[in-house]
């Protein structure tokens, strides 16, 4: 799938799961959305072409996937006394998740529960599942790190 028919069924999605028109959730590059779920939730969705191979693609490294992404900080860094603890925590509920990962961020020291995926065979389904996931881990597991480590809320 290329990157504007993938844009185009991203929009038609929203519109019709969301209730929501593209143009007030689309940021200045193409490709770019922010969508507030809830009242300080927000979802960041990346629909790209890289222009270089990954080292991290492992099929067909001579066709560079074009790439669907949706990302929602949750929080800051603990203290330095809690991270080892904290990051361990975050390892262990990324077994549990379904579609849906920690990341961490060191140079910022921001944590942000990501989803991503390949555009190819990429259909209504798999825009607003990852979505519904990752809005409701970062609602509620934003809540649950800042009451247990005392991490600021993004």
């Amino acid at each position: 799938m290329q990157v504007k028919e993938a844009i185009t069924l991203f929009e038609q999605t929203i519109q019709k799961h969301l209730n929501l028109k593209s143009e007030e959730i689309r940021c200045e590059n193409e490709g770019e959305y922010v969508i507030l779920r809830g009242e300080k939730t927000e979802l960041y969705v990346d629909i790209w072409q890289p222009e270089q191979s990954s080292q991290w693609q492992y099929f067909d490294r001579n066709q560079i996937a074009a790439i669907f992404q949706i990302v929602s900080p949750i929080c800051e860094y603990p203290p330095e006394e809690y991270l080892g603890q904290f990051m361990e925590e975050l390892a262990h509920l990324n077994f549990h998740l379904f579609t849906a990962k920690f990341v961490a961020n060191a140079e910022q020291r921001i944590v942000s529960i990501q989803f991503k995926r390949v555009l190819e065979g990429l259909n209504e389904i798999e825009i607003i599942e990852p979505m519904e996931a990752i809005g409701y881990y970062a609602e509620n597991l934003k809540e649950y790190l800042a009451e247990k480590y005392h991490v600021k809320k993004i």
